[in-house]
């Protein structure tokens, strides 16, 4: 699954790319919120069967025009998405480890139009969105040693 995961991806990147190039439009925020979907569904870790875990803190890399442009409203853009993102992983049942972040950086080696976005999966140690962390399995109780603790399908003695 994961060759076909990143053959998409090229390929998503190669027609976006292509776009961006010949007509030179700038990134509008709604791209950015269909492209921090995918990275959440593309990132998902299934905890159990109940429990799907994505990435919490994003950066979303723009090129030199595009971050002069957002720029100014870095804080209430990064608000916004992450309340999309929000929005998007309670309608797939997904869970956060902490906080939603969303942040943007700037990145010479993009051209207008184009965007990278990576994320990650931080913990918070106070509160978690979307429920409590996974808590570690009990330790199997201990077993007296020896005749007396009884053996497979026997009650002890």
């Amino acid at each position: 699954m994961g060759v076909l995961k990143k053959f998409e991806q090229r390929l998503e990147g190669l027609v976006n790319g292509t776009f961006a190039k010949v007509f030179k439009s700038e990134v509008q925020p709604v791209e950015i919120a269909g492209a921090l979907q995918r990275e959440c569904d593309n990132n998902a870790t299934i905890w159990n069967r109940d429990r799907t875990v994505v990435p919490n803190d994003f950066i979303v890399e723009l090129s030199t025009p595009d971050f002069e442009r957002l720029s100014p409203y870095s804080g209430q853009l990064g608000d916004e998405l992450a309340g999309m993102v929000r929005d998007y992983a309670k309608q797939q049942r997904y869970t956060f480890m902490g906080p939603i972040k969303v942040h943007l950086e700037k990145a010479d080696d993009l051209d207008t139009g184009l965007y990278r976005v990576r994320s990650r999966t931080l913990a918070s140690s106070s509160s978690h969105q979307g429920g409590p962390a996974p808590a570690a399995p009990p330790a199997p109780p201990a077993r007296p040693a020896g005749p007396a603790g009884g053996g497979y399908g026997y009650p002890p003695a």
